[in-house]
């Protein structure tokens, strides 16, 4: 006689287990009338145009322009033997700039800013064990000088503004050539 845990009570429990598949296999066939494979629909080819880039604030532009302008005027005509230069806006997070294969040795950084109070140029080869890295604070309007030794291999700049006072116009600038 069976009883719960008996051969009689596990082979019913196989029946229903059977049953029950063969009733949801049985609910998922369906009929297919077409030959092949259904096919999507040809995938649309317009694209929707890009969102309008916001147009520049033409006072801005002037001022920034003038900046630039007294910046060069400050810095003086762009060295025959520059190493590493550049200049830009500071607003967001500043200016950046790099090289990646620099030749070791003394360089002379000549760096300026306009527009805002102060700034700092930042010189960095963080690839070196405990880094090489030399900031040079500036007050703008005046150039600022300082003597970096440099390692073979890459190196960066970046000019960044140091007040917290409005600097959407502001640039800065700098030269780096080989130190006599």
């Amino acid at each position: 006689m069976g009883f719960l845990g008996g051969k009689r009570a596990g082979g019913m429990a196989l029946v229903l287990v059977l049953a029950g598949s063969a009733g949801v296999l049985s609910a998922c066939a369906y009929t297919d009338d077409e030959a092949g494979p259904a096919t999507a629909p040809p995938a649309s080819t317009s694209r929707t145009s890009p969102p309008r880039q916001p147009t520049a604030d033409p006072a801005l532009a002037r001022e920034q322009a003038s900046n630039q302008t007294q910046l060069n005027r400050i810095l003086g005509p762009r060295p025959s033997d520059l190493v590493l230069g550049g200049s830009g806006g500071l607003s967001g997070d500043g200016h950046r700039t790099s090289l990646s294969g620099l030749p070791k040795g003394s360089y002379m950084v000549t760096s300026s800013c306009v527009g805002v109070t102060e700034a700092s140029l930042l010189i960095a080869q963080p690839d070196r064990r405990g880094g090489t890295n030399y900031e040079l604070a500036l007050k703008c309007g005046r150039t600022g000088g300082m003597i970096v030794n440099l390692e073979t291999g890459p190196v960066f700049a970046h000019l960044v503004p140091t007040t917290t006072e409005e600097r959407r116009a502001a640039v800065a600038g700098f030269w780096m050539v080989p130190a006599s």
